[in-house]
């Protein structure tokens, strides 16, 4: 038996009106429309004589059990009796099925359009919940809105209306007239309960303001009779913080640890917020030392101070405390993923190892990801030299976040034994659904023939992907780079100079250019120009004030070559910044410097090519 579309309650039968036309519910309407009938049970032949053409009167049951679902879906929320009455008229079923058609062929807006004016017709809620909902597939705010303030007002008391109405507001900005009903659904909830709720779903709301200190003055205003409630505090809390408040936030975090001193989230949300602010990692470790000792098992704060004690350089203290979790929770993948990468920082693989081993084997019950664990053992697999190992490892991992990495570097060290040929093959048969993963793809198979020595295949690589897609900038930066490596300069600047059009504001693509310019020391003023260019897009970034140290340097202005080059040192003390500093501080006299620099970089980085011929042009054995 076929179930009405859009029906709630008992189903009402039609009534006689007029020659052509009858008299029914819209759930007789829906039935009519998607399934042929002019009233639920009465099948009505497609024809001149019922208004509607063949075409429009056809409509695949694929089709009418989306529709039909939706259509339920929708009136769930409205009493039957609350429900208008709707003359059935040939126009009126005509517009409802081909708006179905249009929304299944994918003219999405036009339908919209179609159920809106439906609805602003017949006064009836489900049609403008449609229309919403099509406008909202859309991702058209243009349509969504008066939709949706359609609804909300032909609905005023359906909770799912008002929620869209608020977020749509919100999103927009209109902030004013979202007012009105947060404050309401604020109202409605007055248990604790119910306001350890409602705020948090307020908060997340406000999250999608355009203006953030908007939203902080409006859930301040919201907030205010609550002030003893720890949930607002804490979503005051996260507004603040989105709002770049990183006090206020803290403030308000600390205020709802206080009302609630056992709340756990207050406690690490008061710590991620104090790690923000002057008080930086320290208050936060002494505010959660404080937690710890009163609530010892609450493991969420306690992995939380790990993490802060790690990244305040405290490895052994923090692996301590993942430890004590662990002791308390054996089966915590978080922690053992966590102690994992603890071990792989402080230099211990082995350890690593062990614990991602240990990471795998949890009973199955646990849920947990493997394809971190599968991308991690390879990497440390790769790191100590066991290339076989390494691809087997990366090779487990699938389609999701990890895949592309994995299946890249298996490529990469299957090219390093020798295996060019299938590393290209993989490659080139692994399909993926976006050009960026497209363009992922050909980066590697350009660096697999690169590592080879076949330097220029890789260039032709690069070349037909920009046949293909002449604009794209990651194929523009590594096909000026492929050039550069044989020495085309006239192509490398060529691509980059499209890139700088493309993409004013890319600081790589002046830093690349002027590098090369001033590394084979040519066109040195164009240099400068080029690389103060990246360093006033990117003032920090230690590679490009390493160029502009090198460019100084080139033009024979030692004093500020050195103060550019030991800035981008303490930066980063890579090997190859270490051997341009080297060598102008063994140029300025200063030789005793230069060998210590030089000897700190090789000890770090051993076999670095520049720094090797560097040293070697100077004659210095280490």
């Amino acid at each position: 038996m076929t179930r009405p579309l859009l029906q709630s309650g008992p189903r009402r039968t039609c009534t006689a009106a007029r020659p052509g036309a009858r008299s029914c519910t819209l759930a007789a309407l829906a039935v009519a429309a998607l399934l042929g009938g002019g009233c639920a049970g009465t099948p009505t032949p497609a024809g001149p004589g019922n208004g509607l053409s063949p075409a429009a009167a056809t409509v695949s049951g694929v089709q009418a059990r989306d529709a039909q679902a939706t259509a339920h879906a929708v009136d769930a929320a409205t009493p039957a009796d609350a429900l208008p009455q709707i003359d059935l008229t040939p126009q009126l079923m005509f517009q409802l099925l081909a708006s179905e058609i249009a929304a299944q062929r994918g003219e999405v807006g036009s339908a919209s359009a179609t159920y809106l004016s439906m609805a602003r017709q017949t006064r009836d809620p489900r049609l403008a919940r449609r229309a919403t909902e099509l406008a909202l597939v859309e991702r058209s705010l243009d349509h969504a809105l008066p939709a949706a303030g359609l609804w909300h007002e032909l609905s005023p008391d359906s909770p799912i209306a008002t929620q869209t109405i608020e977020s749509l507001w919100i999103s927009t900005g209109r902030l004013d007239d979202a007012e009105p009903l947060l404050r309401a659904r604020l109202a409605r909830a007055r248990t604790d309960r119910q306001l350890a709720e409602a705020y948090p779903q307020l908060q997340r709301a406000l999250a999608r303001a355009p203006d953030r200190k908007a939203a902080l003055a409006l859930i301040e205003r919201l907030a205010a009779p609550d002030q003893r409630v720890a949930a607002a505090r804490l979503a005051l809390a996260a507004v603040a913080h989105a709002a770049d408040d990183s006090t206020r936030a803290a403030a308000e975090a600390e205020a709802a640890l206080q009302l609630e001193p056992a709340n756990e989230a207050a406690a690490v949300a008061a710590a991620r917020y104090v790690a923000q602010t002057p008080r930086g990692g320290a208050g936060a470790i002494t505010l959660l030392q404080a937690f710890l000792a009163r609530a010892p098992r609450a493991i969420e704060a306690r992995f939380s101070l790990a993490r802060l004690l790690a990244a305040d350089g405290r490895r052994d203290d923090a692996r301590t405390q993942f430890e004590a979790a662990l002791a308390q929770e054996p089966d915590s993948p978080g922690i053992l993923f966590s102690l994992a990468q603890l071990a792989w920082q402080t230099k211990q693989p082995k350890v690593a190892e062990d614990y991602l081993r240990r990471y795998l084997a949890l009973p199955a019950p646990v849920q947990r990801d493997d394809d971190p664990a599968y991308l991690f053992m390879g990497q440390l697999a790769e790191e100590s030299g066991r290339t076989a190992e390494a691809i087997d490892w990366y090779a487990r991992v699938r389609r999701g976040e990890q895949f592309l990495p994995a299946l890249t570097r298996r490529a990469v060290l299957l090219g390093k034994l020798g295996r060019v040929d299938e590393a290209r093959e993989l490659l080139r048969t692994t399909s993926v659904g976006s050009l960026r993963e497209h363009v992922q793809l050909t980066a590697a198979e350009a660096q697999v023939l690169r590592e080879a020595g076949r330097d220029t295949e890789a260039l032709e690589v690069l070349a037909q992907a920009l046949q293909r897609h002449p604009e794209n900038p990651d194929l523009l930066y590594d096909h000026a780079m492929a050039a550069e490596r044989i020495d085309r300069l006239d192509t490398m600047e060529a691509s980059l100079r499209k890139l700088m059009t493309l993409r004013p504001d890319n600081a790589h693509a002046y830093n690349a250019l002027g590098y090369t310019f001033a590394e084979r020391n040519i066109r040195l003023d164009e240099a400068q120009a080029l690389i103060e260019k990246a360093l006033a897009l990117a003032p920090d970034d230690a590679h490009i004030i390493d160029s502009m140290g090198w460019v100084l340097f080139r033009r024979g202005q030692l004093a500020g070559a050195i103060e550019q080059l030991e800035k981008a040192y303490r930066l980063r003390p890579e090997a190859e910044i270490a051997a341009h500093l080297g060598e102008a501080l063994w140029q300025s006299g200063r030789a005793a410097d230069a060998r210590r620099i030089w000897r700190e970089a090789s000890a770090r980085e051993p076999g670095n090519k520049v720094l090797e011929e560097t040293l070697a042009r100077f004659k210095i054995t280490q």
